[in-house]
């Protein structure tokens, strides 16, 4: 079943394609970046990340109360699998261009940068993106996105906030704060997404 709700969610559009092509788009552009200079891979996974900030908060409430999923809930599929289905494929397209991006740095730098794998750079995709995920069950990616830009955007926030901070930081460089911060900030909104999916009430709109 939760093969089935993965290939539900994959056709049912929950990353539209415009946000696919701008993930190719990225990987092309980290491609041509690091071949010429392998050290650039912080510089080729930034957009990366920014764009999966705002891709990963798909939402699940509105396509719920709008009827897109009813098939998908009416089947008997668990809803904990629903719910691990739809952040699954919310964040693939962006985990992939993250490990694509990582192995160019590996092939341009013959094995001897990974700045990409970094334990920084590991928990900014891995948490962040979790974050926005579990953040937008119960919201839009719009409201996601105005939430994101206001953390980016506001310098006294992003300094504690942003995700960017940490890429290409090495284990020793993080301080214990910052690795429970990361924790929680990924733990946290997974439960209570998870939660909502499976126990909050979804009532489909009235017709207009």
């Amino acid at each position: 079943m939760l093969l089935y709700a993965i290939r539900y969610f994959i056709i049912a559009g929950v990353v539209p394609p415009l946000f696919v092509g701008g993930f190719i788009v990225a990987v092309a552009a980290a491609a041509v970046r690091l071949t010429a200079n392998p050290e650039a891979a912080i510089d080729a996974l930034t957009p990366v990340l920014l764009l999966q900030l705002f891709v990963a908060g798909s939402g699940f409430r509105i396509g719920a109360r709008r009827g897109h999923f009813d098939l998908l809930l009416t089947s008997g599929a668990p809803r904990w699998q629903i719910a691990l289905a739809h952040c699954l494929v919310s964040l693939g397209p962006g985990m992939a261009s993250w490990v694509c991006i990582g192995l160019l740095e590996l092939a341009a730098s013959h094995g001897s940068l990974s700045a990409s794998f970094a334990a920084g750079t590991c928990a900014a995709f891995v948490a962040s993106s979790i974050f926005a995920w579990g953040a937008a069950v119960y919201s839009s990616r719009t409201a996601a996105a105005i939430g994101w830009l206001l953390v980016m955007t506001i310098p006294s926030v992003a300094r504690f906030l942003s995700p960017l901070r940490l890429l290409g930081a090495t284990a020793g460089s993080l301080d214990t704060f910052a690795v429970i911060e990361v924790l929680w900030s990924a733990v946290l909104p997974l439960v209570v997404g998870v939660w909502c999916i499976v126990r909050g009430a979804t009532p489909l709109e009235a017709a207009q």
